[in-house]
């Protein structure tokens, strides 16, 4: 959370060092299922499935480099599920990790970097903190099935459903769908992928938000409780800032009929004009 001005002013700036960094997604640019033996642009080596990630093969003078060493033949990178995964470096400064069986491939001089000069938000405004109602599932039947299906990442997989959060924005009543999201910092997370009316205005309006929705994480109180919404911290989701990331779909749940004016807007360039 960010209790004050300055606690803001850190989280605005972190954001876009993340934007704009190596392994940001402004970096990405590419990212391909390999589900059988093939080439990956712009990269070196053949690639191809494997048990707990992807093989690679490549001659010494490809240049390709896995977890330091350099590749002579065919060797296994690890993906994000293992323990370690693997890092990849090639020629020209591009790298490349391994995510399920696709292969992502980051250039830290990708010309969206260059034309990136910040991410456009709304003035921060105490009017957009508030609180809701933390309800968690139980264990069951219903709240598995739930849990199995309700909410889907990018890929289509099934997100674990946390509970629900109860809360009004403006003068409606929502019934939020949070999931788990990764720990931040050692500490539990809920994710909230939330689209409201904002979303429904062209780009160029002042007034808009990105098309696909956005984010708020906030602390998992672990049971029920009541919950900080400060609408301050939407974030906008990887897939705003590179057509290589796919979006997760905010549930039914989760589309607010009214606006947010709270929280990012866009990537822009110094121009103020969005560059995805």
């Amino acid at each position: 959370m960010t209790d004050d001005a300055g606690g803001f002013a850190d989280h605005v700036a972190e954001r876009d060092r993340w934007a704009r960094g190596p392994r940001g997604p402004l970096a990405l640019v590419n990212a391909q299922h390999v589900d059988q033996q093939q080439p990956v642009w712009p990269v070196p080596g053949t690639w191809a499935p494997a048990v707990g990630g992807l093989t690679v093969t490549a001659a010494a003078t490809d240049g390709v480099v896995v977890d330091g060493v350099p590749v002579d033949g065919t060797v296994l990178v690890a993906g994000d599920t293992a323990v370690v995964p693997s890092a990849v470096a090639f020629p020209d400064g591009f790298a490349g990790t391994v995510s399920g069986s696709t292969l992502r491939v980051w250039d830290p001089a990708a010309e969206p970097i260059h034309r990136f000069a910040r991410i456009a938000r709304f003035d921060r405004s105490d009017d957009w903190v508030g609180s809701g109602t933390y309800v968690p599932l139980h264990a069951g039947a219903g709240d598995d099935r739930e849990a199995r299906g309700s909410v889907l990442d990018a890929a289509g997989d099934a997100l674990p459903v946390a509970g629900h959060i109860e809360t009004a924005v403006g003068s409606t009543t929502m019934r939020f769908v949070a999931v788990r999201s990764a720990a931040f910092r050692g500490a539990p997370r809920l994710q909230l992928i939330v689209q409201d009316a904002t979303s429904a205005l062209a780009e160029d309006d002042p007034g808009s938000t990105y098309s696909m929705g956005r984010f708020l994480y906030l602390d998992d109180p672990g049971t029920a409780d009541t919950v900080e919404l400060d609408w301050n911290l939407l974030v906008l989701p990887p897939c705003a800032f590179s057509y290589q990331f796919a979006c997760p779909i905010p549930p039914a749940e989760n589309r607010v009929p009214v606006p947010i004016t709270a929280g990012e807007r866009h990537p822009v360039d110094s121009a103020g004009t969005v560059l995805h």
